[in-house]
């Protein structure tokens, strides 16, 4: 049965949140009924005032009647799990309230934002994404796997540009490739995967914007776009550590789990990257991913538009 954009509802989750920045403006407007959980107060007053016709709701995945109400009435659930220790547990439980929409409700697709290459044992917050995988695979309900790696947009091109001196602090090994996503890539293939639905029923998808690319290549597209040099500050393990903490949270108080997983996730990129193909992207997509120095030439017009 195809997508009804004007009768389906779709819940979003983790709304506020990077990977949605790009995939809610993409859907508000178009579809008549979409839905954004949130976890905290201000993240739904934030939205309500962004999208005064979506429906935004607020609560805990992790509570079981939180999750079911999330999920009751949806047709098609984006599941973009928390950045927790307990993140498989909130995967199952939200997957265990899917499958009671499913059986008893209108449920009909589920699609789940996992990490690129979630088998690699040495990362605990790939490892807790392949155990969501492997849950969805085994819970009987029609879903879809997308597989995005690291996020260029966040790289700092607006403060690179407004800085009196461009000061890059690099917390990896800047010889050292990735392949990067692009959020409005990922949330334009995102946007096919719902409206054509069971096409891809059961599918995992690599969503990799590039090939394998090193930071020093991003710095020297950017300063040829801008025209002035930027000085690279590397960060050794230690305060390489403590920069992506500051990422992840406003305070001092973060769980040893998670400054655990921070500081291997810091140790094994700066030695191994995390390298994939943009080949599933482009058929996708149906065209070809946008590339590092498009994406930078389009940031820096926005800026100055800013």
């Amino acid at each position: 049965m195809p997508a009804d954009i004007k009768n389906d509802v779709i819940l979003l989750t983790c709304a506020s949140g990077m990977q949605c920045s790009q995939l809610i403006p993409l859907l508000y407007g178009n579809w008549k009924h979409i839905r954004l959980a949130v976890n905290s107060a201000s993240s739904e007053e934030f939205l309500k005032v962004k999208y005064p016709e979506a429906d935004v709701v607020r609560g805990d995945m992790a509570d079981a009647h939180d999750a079911r109400r999330f999920l009751s009435g949806v047709i098609v659930v984006i599941y973009i799990g928390p950045s927790k220790s307990n993140e498989s547990q909130i995967g199952f439980t939200m997957i265990n309230a899917a499958q009671h929409e499913f059986k008893y409700g209108q449920l009909k697709h589920f699609i789940y934002s996992s990490v690129l290459h979630p088998h690699l044992q040495k990362l605990r917050n790939h490892r807790n994404k392949q155990h969501v995988e492997e849950f969805l695979i085994d819970s009987g309900l029609p879903y879809t796997i997308v597989q995005p790696s690291h996020i260029l947009d966040s790289f700092p091109i607006a403060l690179l540009l407004n800085a009196e001196r461009s000061i890059f602090p690099v917390m990896f090994d800047i010889h050292t490739k990735f392949s990067f996503t692009i959020l409005k890539d990922l949330a334009e293939a995102l946007g096919k995967i719902i409206l054509e639905r069971e096409k891809h029923y059961f599918a995992q998808y690599m969503i990799c914007s590039t090939g394998p690319t090193a930071y020093a290549d991003i710095i020297s597209i950017l300063q040829d776009e801008i025209g002035r040099p930027i000085q690279i500050k590397p960060l050794d393990f230690l305060e390489s550590g403590e920069f992506r903490k500051e990422a992840v949270s406003d305070t001092d108080s973060l769980p040893h789990s998670i400054r655990d997983a921070i500081q291997r996730l810091s140790l094994v990129y700066n030695i191994y990257g995390l390298k994939g193909n943009s080949n599933v992207l482009e058929w996708l997509l149906g065209r070809k991913p946008t590339t590092v120095r498009e994406y930078i030439h389009r940031r820096i017009l926005y800026s100055k538009k800013s």
